[in-house]
């Protein structure tokens, strides 16, 4: 978003009296700096052991990390990465983390809209989307979780007053088919 939008939203907030509280399109045209989002998200070298890799991402309890070479942003390592390579297994954790990223992946930058993340976010089925400066060096690391938190500030009363089990009843499930 143009700093001239930037601006003439802050005005507009300013004048009516805060920031929108309805979800509409001024509140979705917001760049994603207005997101509260790791600003130094942990990241690791592509030649880094895959193990390595996920010890990290458990003792910080991350669901991913961002691949960092020369100071930019090269690829992201994901839970996801690590189920569908199966990891779990235990095998190959002293392979690199290069060989189970996803490498080059989309980025955003904090000037984004919220809109354009959705969007990204919603088609490319992401739930980790690393923020980049012109030079694709890294200043955050967008989590669907962030934007959930920021939608859920207009329905409070909807969202987080929920009865403890829904008024539809669970279907039946047995055993065999899943």
């Amino acid at each position: 978003m143009s700093e001239a939008i930037e601006e003439d939203l802050e005005r507009w907030e300013e004048a009516s009296g805060g920031p929108p509280r309805q979800l509409d399109n001024r509140a979705l045209l917001r760049p994603i700096s207005t997101l509260d989002f790791p600003k130094n998200p942990a990241s690791a070298a592509p030649s880094a052991p895959v193990g390595s890799a996920l010890e990290t991402m458990a003792a910080k309890n991350l669901g991913a990390l961002l691949i960092v070479e020369g100071g930019k942003v090269v690829g992201i390592f994901s839970e996801r990465d690590a189920l569908r390579k199966r990891l779990f297994a235990g095998k190959g954790l002293d392979r690199p983390v290069r060989e189970f990223m996803t490498p080059n992946p989309e980025v955003l930058t904090p000037h984004d809209t919220i809109a354009l993340a959705l969007n990204r976010m919603g088609m490319g089925g992401y739930r980790h989307v690393p923020l980049v400066d012109n030079e694709r060096r890294p200043v955050g690391l967008l989590v669907m979780r962030d934007v959930v938190r920021y939608i859920v500030r207009f329905f409070p009363n909807l969202a987080l007053n929920v009865p403890p089990h829904s008024v539809h009843e669970p279907p039946e499930r047995n055993v065999e088919g899943g």
